[in-house]
């Protein structure tokens, strides 16, 4: 069962190309119906494949890796496909400033080993994560079921602001309390 939480991993990025070749070519409410079934399933396998890495003690340098890519590409290459088909649901320039925390962030977080540190993913922003897929699934349920857009959208728009808010404060305490980085030698490299 080692495996597992791998392969619901990348199951995660796997679905969402399906989603989104629905998405894209979405003529009923039928088809936006099965857009949302798969990425409520795929959103679901987030919370599966880390508790089942815990539970069978198979994490692994693999599923480090692969799981906070698969977080980044659903929710943030969701968002910016939902942002561009569907302006009138998700305001681009919030999934702009969304995606600038992603790179800030993350490039910072790629420096930190150099430096023989790692910096681990707090609260606020797995609470980022979340809230952007909650976003996601508003729009996508609003563009499935007619009758809960009048729901839908000010959750999606509320989510969004949340998610923001939890992003760049989440960012704000990664770089305060990691500043001393910026000062430190990098840690002599094995060349390959």
């Amino acid at each position: 069962m080692t495996w597992l939480p791998n392969f619901l991993t990348l199951s995660r990025i796997l679905l969402l190309l399906p989603v989104m070749g629905m998405l894209a070519e979405a003529e009923n409410t039928i088809t936006f119906q099965l857009a949302f079934g798969l990425f409520l399933i795929a959103a679901l396998t987030d919370l599966v494949d880390g508790w089942a890495a815990r539970r069978w003690h198979c994490v692994s340098n693999v599923g480090a890796f692969l799981d906070p890519l698969a977080d980044k590409i659903m929710s943030n290459v969701l968002l910016v496909f939902l942002a561009c088909r569907y302006p009138a649901w998700i305001s681009l320039w919030m999934v702009l400033l969304l995606l600038a925390r992603e790179f800030a962030v993350q490039g910072f977080r790629s420096m930190a080993p150099c430096l023989g540190v790692v910096i681990r993913t707090e609260l606020l922003s797995k609470l980022k994560t979340l809230f952007q897929l909650v976003a996601a699934g508003a729009v996508l349920a609003g563009l499935g079921w007619k009758n809960l857009e009048s729901i839908a959208a000010p959750v999606a728009l509320v989510s969004l602001i949340l998610a923001l808010a939890s992003g760049y404060i989440s960012m704000a305490m990664i770089f305060i309390r990691n500043a001393d980085l910026w000062s430190r030698r990098p840690l002599d490299m094995e060349p390959r």
